[in-house]
């Protein structure tokens, strides 16, 4: 008992004393104290560590060089006038019809679907002057300080609560997602962030009142796309996890016009929106993405389905309407791996990879096929090069891990089973599989372990059985 007052002691005191050492720490935009548990070097290597997983969550990289310059210009100019100019950034376009835009430090993207819902290059600053607000205010430093003060409540409180049922509900309740995690504001971040883009707007020229037009055009672009995909609001999916802390869009429009009344003295260069100048340099994208909305979309939604004809259909009707985009091929790889037809499965992924030898998706798909094909060392090099690029990709993990368990070599495929585990908890197989690596490796307490769990998620399956057979020639369970 005594050991237990400790622990919870010692919880209070990090929970509400060691916050004040870090009072000091000064929010860069308010000029007021907060609580920050990272320094701003940390702050620039985490956004470098999340930026290639939140980019492969939306898509990876759209390529369009020249669009590119002319956009990071933009992003230039709002960078310059913001309170931490000082930082680096690197801007790149998602390709990705969700429409959506984020930023982490160091790290400023749109997607597709976005940038085609916009009319002028005032639109884009509005849009991109938010995502650079969040960056200024520091929001994802607030909120990793956050979870790293959630995050030793809860060890401690686990370990207080240790021998007891209290100890899975703390662990379950503090379970954390992936890098959009760190992409998902409270709304205050979110009125703060849209107060800062209208400032960055104003300062480098643009005209403001297009913060509220492109707020209009954003939504229904979410609105289009919810209703082409058949998403609704508050189902678990990408789009609706971003939206749930946003405020309402009749609430944040009005927001948004009191703070351009509000606003400091600025002057307005040029005509403040360049419509011409933006429509003729995105035209090339917008003919793009109406493929990918007439075709490839649909074509997403009927694999989803297994709807595998269907799909091939649209998809071959988009690569004849353009065959430059590696997206295309890897769907169709992925439809003759639902059709075992594994030949052309590899013939298309080595199509996307000739278009960008970095596509994440089709490493991820070749590592498939060579899985498939027992080819498992070729396997695993390719699902490495495939964790390389999308660190956050748990299924390559998986893959890993079951190569090397085809391979025999159980010690070598524990990690990446339990990296996938941690993820993926109610998974039907892994814990089964991690029970078997574990027992082959002389750890009889960890394998019991994983038995017992993967008998309570699936006992009905052959790792469900097998897991009880060996529980019960280990003696932990009766006949």
């Amino acid at each position: 008992m005594k050991k237990q007052y400790y622990y919870l002691f010692l919880l209070i005191f990090l929970l509400f004393v060691i916050p004040s050492f870090y009072s000091c720490a000064v929010n860069p935009v308010t000029g007021e104290p907060e609580l920050m548990l990272i320094t701003e070097e940390q702050e620039l290597r985490i956004g470098k560590e999340m930026a290639p997983s939140a980019s492969w969550e939306f898509g990876g990289h759209y390529y369009d060089p020249r669009l590119k310059s002319y956009l990071e210009g933009v992003v230039r100019s709002l960078w310059s006038v913001s309170e931490r100019s000082h930082l680096p950034f690197e801007f790149h376009i998602e390709n990705s019809s969700i429409p959506n835009a984020f930023a982490l430090p160091g790290y400023v993207a749109i997607t597709r679907g976005l940038l085609c819902a916009l009319k002028n290059e005032a639109q884009f600053a509005a849009v991109i002057g938010h995502e650079i607000g969040h960056v200024m205010a520091r929001h994802t430093a607030q909120r990793i300080s956050r979870m790293t003060l959630r995050d030793i409540g809860l060890t401690l409180g686990a370990v207080a609560l240790q021998n007891t049922r209290g100890r899975e509900v703390f662990l379950t309740l503090g379970s954390i997602g992936s890098t959009l995690l760190l992409l998902k504001y409270d709304r205050q971040q979110e009125l703060q962030a849209d107060r800062l883009g209208v400032l960055y707007m104003a300062r480098a020229g643009y005209n403001p009142y297009e913060a509220l037009r492109a707020h209009e055009l954003l939504q229904k672009a979410v609105d289009d796309y919810m209703k082409r995909t058949g998403i609704k609001r508050g189902d678990d999916s990408l789009l609706s996890n971003l939206l749930s802390t946003h405020p309402r869009e009749e609430v944040r429009i009005s927001e948004i016009r009191q703070m351009i009344e509000n606003l400091p003295p600025h002057e307005i260069k040029g005509n403040a929106t360049y419509p011409v100048l933006f429509m003729k340099a995105t035209k090339n994208i917008r003919e793009v993405h109406e493929i990918y909305v007439n075709y490839y979309d649909p074509a997403e939604i009927q694999y989803k389905k297994g709807n595998y004809e269907k799909a091939e259909r649209l998809l071959r009707k988009a690569i004849f309407l353009n065959d430059s985009q590696a997206p295309f091929y890897n769907l169709l790889g992925f439809v003759k791996l639902q059709q075992k037809k594994y030949k052309e499965a590899e013939r298309l992924f080595n199509k996307a990879l000739d278009i960008d030898h970095r596509y994440q998706p089709s490493l991820y798909g070749m590592g498939l096929y060579k899985y498939f094909t027992e080819e498992y060392e070729s396997a695993i090099q390719y699902f490495e090069e495939s964790i390389k690029l999308y660190p956050q990709h748990y299924p390559s993990y998986f893959g890993v891990g079951k190569s090397y368990f085809n391979l025999d070599r159980f010690a070598s495929a524990i990690p990446y089973f339990e990296k996938f585990a941690k993820n993926y908890p109610r998974h039907p197989e892994v814990h089964g599989l991690l029970g078997i690596c574990y027992e082959r490796t002389g750890d009889i307490i960890s394998a019991i372990r994983e038995y017992k769990i993967q008998l309570r998620i699936d006992p009905h399956s052959s790792l469900g059985r097998y897991a009880k057979s060996r529980l019960i020639a280990l003696g932990v369970l009766k006949r």
